[in-house]
């Protein structure tokens, strides 16, 4: 479908919060159809870098968890509406990052050391990245986290325990 109102509108990652609240200030006001490019931190808000070793892993604040860039006021959008937004295309970084970390995520009942490893990847061809002299995986960038602010008051988090989430990896 064509776009209505193509002038593409940038949000940074500055304008980024932890969870939905319809309290929060929207960043921008967009007609339906409108472009917009966001310009998102990875999952960690940027903690790991190329620099991180393991040691940083047990240090990880879990209030910087999934961020959320926006957010954004759909004009005419009311509370139970259904949106359709469609990702168009991702730019990822070049680099990623995978952890292990106690006490978090799945199966962490059976794998209770911190790991930590480093991906750094060609952002422009995705060519599948090199996981130690054995193997290498295919890249898929994903939306991670996206969602809308319910009608209820307050902060829904999007980290456990949640009131609601919108984690599009699991």
């Amino acid at each position: 479908s064509m776009c209505q109102n193509c002038l593409v509108k940038t949000i940074h990652s500055v304008h980024s919060h932890f969870g939905w609240d319809n309290s929060f200030t929207p960043v921008e006001t967009v007609a339906p159809g409108s472009m917009l490019e966001f310009k998102c931190m990875d999952s960690s808000n940027g903690y790991f870098t190329s620099a991180s070793t393991v040691n940083d892993v047990a240090n990880m604040s879990f209030d910087q968890i999934n961020p959320v860039t926006g957010p954004i006021f759909i004009e005419g959008a009311e509370p139970g509406d259904i949106l359709k937004i469609t990702l168009d295309s991702f730019k990822p970084s070049g680099f990623g990052w995978t952890a292990n970390i106690p006490g978090f995520g799945l199966l962490s009942d059976q794998f209770q050391s911190p790991s930590l490893a480093l991906w750094h990847y060609d952002k422009d061809t995705l060519e599948p990245a090199a996981f130690s002299d054995f193997a290498k995986v295919p890249l898929k960038p994903f939306a991670g986290t996206i969602g809308l602010a319910p009608a209820e008051a307050g902060l829904h988090s999007v980290v456990p325990p949640r009131r609601v989430g919108g984690n599009l990896d699991i």
